[in-house]
């Protein structure tokens, strides 16, 4: 099965109305949804990470349903990384200055599933060789 990683700022970017990648998050959340991109997953880091900021700068019931969409939704995959993912995450934290702790658990976790891509608006990924990063609704695997 083709999968990604989908990162916070596209899920972000789903719920803020106002949020300055809003339209292209949109495509890129519908597509996986209705099937057209590879199935995103989403750790418990991204989701921890993804929820508090819709919590904190929208409303308790947007960040309920962005859950609820994500725990439904066909196309997404919620799932607990492991323990040695957190462990990995503290030395890319540390070797990569512009990585943030949550960037680095996503990449701790792609490295160990062997994935490669990732849609993400964000450029602290680009330093890290093994990750192929997009920010349009493209499918790699097409």
């Amino acid at each position: 099965m083709a999968v990604a990683v989908i990162d916070t700022g596209v899920l972000v970017g789903m719920a803020d109305a106002d949020d300055e990648h809003h339209d292209i998050a949109m495509e890129i959340v519908h597509a996986i949804d209705h099937g057209e991109l590879p199935t995103a997953r989403v750790t418990n880091y991204i989701a921890l990470e993804t929820l508090n900021w819709i919590h904190n700068r929208k409303r308790h019931e947007t960040a309920v349903e962005t859950y609820e969409r994500l725990n439904q939704s066909a196309g997404f995959e919620l799932l607990h990384a492991a323990q040695k993912d957190f462990t990995n995450a503290v030395t890319l934290f540390q070797t990569y200055e512009g990585l943030s702790f949550g960037d680095a658990t996503i990449a701790a976790y792609m490295e160990r599933e062997g994935i490669e891509y990732l849609y993400s608006f964000d450029d602290d990924f680009d330093t890290i060789q093994s990750i192929t990063r997009l920010e349009t609704p493209d499918n790699p695997f097409q």
